[in-house]
């Protein structure tokens, strides 16, 4: 491993494979090459966000027995983070027959960076070229300083002779099990996953059930947002929200982890228009896979582009950015410097204000009140102290107000000195 400054880079061995590995002071990322290029661990300070399926650590398997007899119990389910073609069937060439697949999914990538320059810790890896989608995959991660933020950067080179048309569809494997005081391993109930949900939505309940029952309890819609409750139901839906964020809960542990994107208005988004999409493994089939004795315990935040129409040699590319942080509540709402579990909400006493909520920071800096008067100019007001992604931030605090001024939380981040919008009233 590599130091400069608070980052650190390095080859490293993680769970028996050959890994490589960036981080900071509050999370490291851990990517494994050789199982398709997947980011096999996100971790904020000891807690491990991603599922590994522990049958399967360390192993390597050559490209027949990966695809196996093409049929989805043979496909090799790592766990951690990958990027696939969107949209996904077996009925024609526009669609990618996977997973199994022996080059996308579980093929040996190229690790192409891996250093940092001591502001920015990357590492990018590249995929094999598939003949089969036309499609060379690249994704690069970079991590600042004092910041759960990591930056990712997706993007398919078209490799073939023809026009390509794909979506780029990146999906996250997140740990969804406990471990009861007499060892067996469960379900967390505890775990849940929210998004916004479109207003006008396509879909009569907001979303749309793509696989499994279409009464599945743990599909819920309240005050605006989807609340995926981890029940141990086998079922995946599809959102077409706009609201460019999905998140991930584990209330035993008090953590969140949260992705953000860039919605495109007038995109073209794959399967019926999805923009966010949510798996959940529990009992049940898929196919020709029974989950019911896995003891797999997982929910997948899945984020997509939109369509993207490639030419021969060109690329197309998608970012999203993921963040963490302690919370004590499910996610209600996301900004650029963190997330709420309970809003911002102010009450007047004469011209002093109560200020409370709960709240997780993406950086570590000053936590700071601003009032946004009726011009819609800004004034900063109070310090509340020290914040950093390890602490849940609970407020409390009565202060001063201008006149008719709506107060917002700003964390003023350490790292590159940016005033990042916490919550707003």
């Amino acid at each position: 491993m590599s130091t400069d400054s608070e980052l650190t880079t390095g080859r490293v061995p993680f769970r028996g494979w050959d890994a490589a590995r960036i981080a900071n002071r509050f999370v490291q990322v851990t990517a494994v090459p050789d199982i398709g290029g997947r980011v096999m661990a996100y971790d904020l300070g000891d807690h491990p966000f991603l599922f590994v399926d522990p049958h399967l650590a360390g192993r390597l398997f050559s490209p027949e027995e990966n695809q196996g007899d093409g049929s989805l119990a043979a496909w090799k389910n790592y766990g951690g983070e990958k990027t696939w073609p969107a949209p996904q069937g077996w009925e024609t060439d526009a669609e990618w027959h996977g997973p199994p697949d022996p080059v996308l999914d579980s093929g040996r990538y190229r690790l192409e960076e891996l250093g940092s320059d001591g502001s920015q810790a990357a590492m990018t890896m590249i995929s094999p070229p598939d003949p089969s989608t036309g499609v060379e995959i690249c994704r690069r991660f970079g991590l600042g300083t004092g910041s759960s933020r990591v930056q990712v950067d997706l993007s398919f080179r078209n490799i073939a002779e023809r026009t390509i048309r794909w979506g780029i569809w990146d999906v996250v494997q997140l740990a969804a099990g406990m471990e009861l005081p007499n060892g067996e391993q469960v379900h967390d109930p505890s775990c849940c996953v929210t998004a916004p949900v479109n207003p006008h939505s396509r879909f009569a309940r907001g979303f749309n059930v793509m696989f499994g029952a279409e009464d599945n309890p743990q599909w819920q819609v309240r005050d605006g947002l989807l609340h995926a409750a981890y029940q141990w139901q086998i079922g995946k839906i599809g959102l077409d929200s706009t609201g460019g964020w999905i998140a991930f809960y584990k209330g035993s542990r008090g953590k969140a982890f949260v992705e953000r994107f860039a919605y495109v208005p007038d995109g073209e988004y794959p399967d019926g228009g999805a923009t966010l999409e949510c798996w959940t493994v529990g009992a049940g089939q898929v196919a020709n896979l029974d989950y019911a004795g896995s003891g797999i315990y997982l929910m997948e935040t899945e984020v997509l582009s939109p369509m993207c129409t490639i030419t021969p040699g060109n690329s197309a590319s998608f970012a999203l950015e993921w963040e963490s942080c302690a919370l004590d509540g499910p996610v209600m709402d996301v900004q650029a410097g963190g997330c709420s579990s309970r809003p911002l909400d102010v009450r007047s006493a004469g011209d002093r204000r109560q200020l409370t909520g709960s709240f997780g920071v993406f950086d570590a800096g000053e936590l700071r009140i601003a009032w946004r008067l009726p011009g819609g100019e800004l004034a900063w007001g109070d310090g509340l102290g020290r914040v950093d992604p390890l602490a849940p931030v609970v407020v409390d605090y009565a202060c001063a107000a201008p006149p008719q001024a709506a107060p917002e939380l700003y964390v003023i981040a350490e790292g590159d000195g940016r005033p990042r919008l916490l919550a707003q009233k």
